[in-house]
């Protein structure tokens, strides 16, 4: 993926700052500090992380709830959204202007890594009331792609109008899209789901379009688009500038050195109006951090 990558000082700097503002600004996360016996000016390194609560314990004490973990006034929210996973109960998620623009830049690097460029006609199939939606809409208009925005249901209209050379989707719009496709080929096939790699449908669905598959990887809870897949192997490379990832194994010991295996844990960098330190995704995964075949040097993570 092209975008200046961080180094560890500036990572662990982020993080340091995410955890200052979620401490001053949200009364949970200064509760949950002070019973965990530990302050945000004492992680001074990755591994003093360890220390804090996993947001499991959040979500206990309501940071589901609209504006509960809100750390800045309504004023300064640029974008209000309503995040669900299939299957999950909706949840409002807030953006600042700064949020919103480095999650643009991230999901149009990421396009332009998987050769969407200005010359493409893309397919953009989802829910357009979903902010990471809106991401992948605003990061193809930058990179200047001709877009054609849709559900699965609508698809069918849309492609009377332009045949599409790329095609962006949710999983869950995935056999309704098939359906309105057709035979119809493409050069591309790009899907957004909530698995580190993409499930079985969209892998038979690329191969019958005769399309190049890439996917990313994302989950509501964490608000934005998490990672997306190595063209070399198997996995994804984490968007290293907005995530923070560890894992936490059987016994609760928390690593993120290459090869460590467990629990997938996120944490944030960047957000403003919603820090969230510590999801427990309930992925099992493994870590690879030596030098990748596709030539990108950020963390793998390989689900197991």
């Amino acid at each position: 993926m092209s975008g200046a990558a961080l180094s560890e000082e500036q990572r662990l700097a982020l993080l340091q700052r995410e955890l200052k503002w979620a401490e001053e600004k949200t009364e949970f996360y200064r509760a949950a500090f002070a019973r965990a016996g530990i302050r945000a000016a004492s992680v001074t390194s990755f591994s003093d992380l360890a220390h804090l609560p996993f947001w499991e314990n959040a979500a206990k004490e309501g940071a589901d709830a609209p504006f509960f973990m809100l750390t800045l006034p309504l004023s300064s929210v640029l974008r209000m959204s309503v995040l669900h996973d299939r299957g999950e109960t909706g949840r409002i998620h807030c953006y600042t202007q700064g949020d919103v623009a480095r999650q643009v830049q991230t999901a149009t690097d990421l396009l332009a890594a998987y050769g969407v460029n200005r010359a493409s006609t893309v397919l953009l199939a989802g829910d357009f009331t979903d902010s990471r939606t809106l991401d992948l809409q605003y990061a193809l208009d930058t990179i200047g792609a001709a877009v054609l925005p849709c559900t699965g249901g609508t698809a069918a209209q849309v492609l009377r109008a332009a045949v599409p050379d790329t095609v962006i989707a949710w999983e869950y719009e995935l056999p309704v899209l098939a359906e309105a496709m057709g035979d119809l080929c493409a050069n591309r096939l790009i899907t957004i789901g909530t698995h580190l790699v993409p499930q079985k449908f969209a892998r038979e669905m690329a191969q019958r379009m005769g399309a190049r598959h890439a996917h990313i990887f994302t989950l509501a809870q964490m608000g934005a688009l998490i990672g997306g897949s190595c063209s070399a192997g198997d996995g994804i490379h984490l968007e290293e500038r907005l995530f923070f990832a560890e894992v936490v194994d059987g016994v609760g010991q928390c690593s993120r050195a290459d090869g460590a295996r467990g629990e997938l844990v996120l944490s944030t960098l960047t957000a403003e109006t919603m820090p969230v330190l510590r999801y427990r995704t309930g992925l099992s995964v493994r870590f690879v951090r030596e030098q990748c075949g596709c030539g990108d040097a950020r963390l793998r993570i390989i689900e197991e």
